[in-house]
């Protein structure tokens, strides 16, 4: 018998905590029509900001340090997670909450988080973290894991 996958449509009846994971959503993008490398950029550090300033930067091979597995992966965010995250104040420099939350991601190369693991990284408490992310809209691509 085959597993089949869950209908990202019955998602929206069911009703997260503040222990359900979270991760970027990157078919969200891609349903909206939006550009995923704009909002990359400004996310950049101020280095890297300057240094790809109106570039296009295209998809690099990464080698999975715990599987060994090559993957096809954005180059930004390839800079982001290896460089600019590194950077003092880069999550809590944020100009706003929702944002801090879209940079952890980006930092942890977008490992699923629950609103409580979350909160000590943004400075912020796990049941006002869930509230932004389990509203009717999705921000930045915020979205429950799926399993």
């Amino acid at each position: 018998m085959t597993a089949l996958a869950p209908d990202p449509g019955i998602s929206r009846f069911i009703r997260p905590t503040v222990d359900t994971p979270f991760h970027i959503d990157y078919g969200w993008w891609e349903k909206q029509g939006l550009d995923l490398n704009i909002q990359l950029t400004t996310h950049l550090c101020p280095e890297h900001r300057n240094a790809y300033a109106g570039q296009r930067v295209e998809m690099i091979d990464w080698v999975d340090p715990d599987t060994c597995e090559v993957k096809q992966i954005d180059g930004l965010q390839y800079i982001i997670t290896t460089h600019c995250s590194r950077q003092p104040g880069y999550v809590m420099g944020a100009p706003t909450i929702l944002e801090a939350i879209f940079r952890v991601f980006l930092s942890n190369g977008n490992q699923p988080l629950s609103p409580r693991k979350i909160s000590p990284l943004v400075g912020q408490p796990g049941d006002r973290i869930l509230n932004l992310l389990s509203g009717r809209k999705v921000h930045k691509g915020l979205r429950p894991v799926l399993k």
